[in-house]
């Protein structure tokens, strides 16, 4: 009975038909980036602020031009990026050291685009810049400050 079981638990997304077996597999696949209706999600365990720093950075070295970039009225982010490409990205604080970071490419959405930037992101995420005699510069690039 038991191997009747996870034979069904194992093969369950197959049988299904359409969109329906993406839509189970597709979270799994993917890895922490969430895809809805062309859109892409994920979250950080660090603060809003730092997390757009890093976004404003990423942005900057992956020469995509930022045409818009404006803080939302409960406490987020909305940047928009690029010349043909362009990428919307909205940052919003869920919780204390929570923070979503959402990427629309385009119209209809595109995944390697979107997660170019997430992987630009995580890179930038634990950045300290340090000056010539090695202190943490302030305010002076878009680099988080170690707290």
């Amino acid at each position: 009975m038991k191997k009747l079981l996870f034979l069904l638990i194992m093969f369950m997304p197959f049988l299904m038909t359409g969109c329906a077996a993406t839509a189970l597999i597709s979270p799994i696949v993917t890895g922490f980036i969430m895809w809805k209706d062309g859109e892409a999600h994920k979250y950080y365990n660090e603060e809003a602020s730092v997390i757009y720093r890093a976004t404003k950075l990423s942005l900057k070295e992956l020469e995509y031009p930022i045409s818009k970039d404006e803080p939302n009225r409960n406490g987020g982010y909305y940047i928009v990026a690029g010349d043909k490409d362009r990428f919307k990205i909205s940052i919003r604080q869920v919780k204390p050291h929570i923070t979503e970071v959402k990427i629309r490419v385009n119209f209809m959405g595109d995944k390697p685009y979107a997660e170019l930037i997430y992987h630009q992101i995580d890179t930038n995420t634990n950045t300290i810049n340090f000056d010539d005699q090695g202190k943490p510069t302030k305010r002076k690039t878009l680099f988080r400050l170690n707290q």
